[in-house]
């Protein structure tokens, strides 16, 4: 259901106050007058600067004051007319250290009365703020504004590059392809935020074309950080630079193309998502990143920690505004990194569950393209819900990485040092990092094998510093490192143990089947799936 028709319904039952979060004031107050001309409502405002105000025309003079606005207010609801009240600075005056409890009863008093007496109004409370921490809090009923999608976008950039294309001095491209690209950029900004990135690009070069598009994405960074919630992460990875998992990138590989219109003629849905549970370590977080590189999508990390607010309310609209900025952004990765944790940060009022269930519901339902990259390393902590189908495709294990995973992740870093990894006896590494060196079950991990080629090479730049004459990265600094190291596997046997037990029944192995590896790369768990 759209905005504008579930604010009818409740236009309609006569909902008597309606608190709509927003900070786009302009664009909000354009919908609710359509609304209202469709309900043949008469329209009403009120602020702390202006008073009641119809048509631009003040009502009384006196009404700057809140309780003389009610006042007002409630005399024209008794002449039966059908009213929308709409109130633009009301939050801070009944909520919070600077309520005054006149104004909080009064306005308790009208919502009421309008339920009771059987008034034809309802008012409407639009603020940026959605902390209400008073009496009145009963009586209101929120509602999310969403964001402009995208054929609002691009209906405002089209009206945008017509009223700018004319000017002398000024060149726009206003090609399909760029005008898409802008648009696709654009998305999860608000009308005034798009403006501004289109009025600064203008104004710096005199042209807006599809180079344009870095400046908007920088922008929309911008934004997306200061709700302190999502983080737009940006990078040039891509799968090859994930060491094994063949399974698990096989997987994103086929569904990586599912996205696109063409697909979606051929009969097929975006993919909802996938729960990766494992080794931390292991290779998760980085196959986040990757799989956004390799579908060119924005990545966008989810910080479930910092969903949650400090009063009432907040959190629930705190997730809602997450979700719902990423499916304007959409398609997009959403990335939920140790979920886990995040579900257990709510504390014993209510509200871990409360958030838990907007997650749940909208995973279940949602119709956007946002993939949901989600991990988990202790599965103690993860509820039954989560993991039940429908919510996820698919679930996946990432266990220690066996031989031939080790040997691509020693290349790959080696690799990275400026170094080639041919010119090392990488069979030797492998064995020097698993189980014939540390013991049954016990292997270092992706993030283990990582930091032992940098410690090694900085057992090398020492003897450097030192003046040494054999002083560039060799296989003895890989044997003397390796000493020093206390494998994670080795600390946490039982807890690996049981990770192993659980994914036996409940996931997919994220690594291919070795059917000639040892013993000791055989303890890989989860399903076997082959493509």
């Amino acid at each position: 259901m759209d905005f504008t028709t579930e604010l009818k319904n409740y236009l309609k039952a006569r909902y008597p106050l309606i608190l709509i979060k927003s900070s786009e004031e302009d664009r909000l107050t354009n919908d609710l007058k359509k609304v209202a001309k469709e309900l043949k409502h008469r329209f009403i405002t009120w602020s702390i600067a202006s008073g009641l105000q119809h048509d631009g025309q003040s009502l009384d003079e006196a009404s700057l004051e809140l309780k003389r606005a009610l006042d007002i207010c409630e005399a024209l609801a008794k002449k039966d007319e059908p009213i929308l009240f709409v109130f633009y600075d009301l939050v801070p005056l009944i909520s919070g250290q600077g309520a005054s409890p006149i104004y909080q009863r009064r306005i308790k008093e009208f919502a009421l009365n309008i339920r009771t007496k059987g008034y034809r109004c309802n008012c409407i409370i639009v603020s940026y703020n959605a902390d209400i921490n008073s009496s009145v809090e009963t009586e209101i009923t929120m509602l999310d504004y969403p964001l402009p999608t995208r054929k609002d976008v691009e209906k405002q950039i089209s009206e945008f590059v017509m009223q700018y294309q004319s000017e002398k001095g000024i060149k726009i491209d206003s090609s399909k392809k760029t005008l898409q690209a802008l648009t696709s950029a654009a998305l999860g900004l608000t009308y005034s935020e798009i403006e501004n990135c289109l009025s600064r690009a203008l104004v710096t070069d005199k042209s807006l074309d599809i180079e344009d598009v870095k400046s908007i994405v920088n922008e929309k960074k911008q934004i997306i950080r200061k709700s302190g919630i999502l983080e737009y992460v940006e990078n040039k990875l891509s799968l090859d630079d994930v060491g094994g998992l063949s399974v698990l990138k096989r997987w994103l590989e086929l569904r990586g193309h599912s996205f696109s219109e063409e697909a979606k003629d051929f009969g097929l849905n975006p993919p909802k998502g996938v729960l990766l549970v494992g080794i931390p370590g292991c290779g998760k977080s980085l196959t986040a990143k990757c799989i956004a590189s390799a579908w060119s999508m924005p990545l966008l990390k989810l910080d479930m920690g910092k969903v949650f607010g400090r009063y009432v309310g907040d959190s629930e609209a705190n997730i809602r505004q997450a979700l719902k900025t990423a499916e304007a952004i959409a398609p997009c990765v959403l990335w939920i990194d140790e979920i886990e944790k995040g579900l257990a940060s709510g504390g014993d009022s209510g509200t871990s569950s409360r958030v838990f269930g907007n997650l749940l519901s909208w995973m279940q339902d949602k119709t956007s393209p946002v993939f949901i990259f989600a991990t988990a390393n202790n599965i103690r902590n993860l509820p039954p819900e989560l993991l039940r189908k429908g919510r996820f495709d698919e679930i996946f294990f990432v266990d220690l990485p066996d031989d031939e995973e080790r040997k691509k992740i020693l290349e790959i870093h080696i690799n990275k040092t400026g170094r080639k990894s041919d010119s090392f006896d990488l069979d030797k590494l492998v064995r020097l990092s698993g189980e014939s060196n540390f013991g049954d079950e016990v292997r270092l991990a992706g993030a283990e094998l990582e930091a032992w080629v940098k410690d090694s090479l900085l057992e090398a730049y020492s003897r450097k510093v030192s003046g040494e004459k054999e002083s560039d990265l060799s296989m003895k600094d890989f044997e003397d490192t390796i000493k020093r190291f206390v494998p994670m596997a080795k600390m946490r046997q039982e807890d690996f143990k049981e990770l192993r037990e659980w994914a036996n029944e409940n996931a997919v192995s994220a690594s291919a089947t070795n059917k000639n590896a040892k013993a000791e790369t055989q303890t890989s768990a989860g399903r076997k799936i082959d493509f």
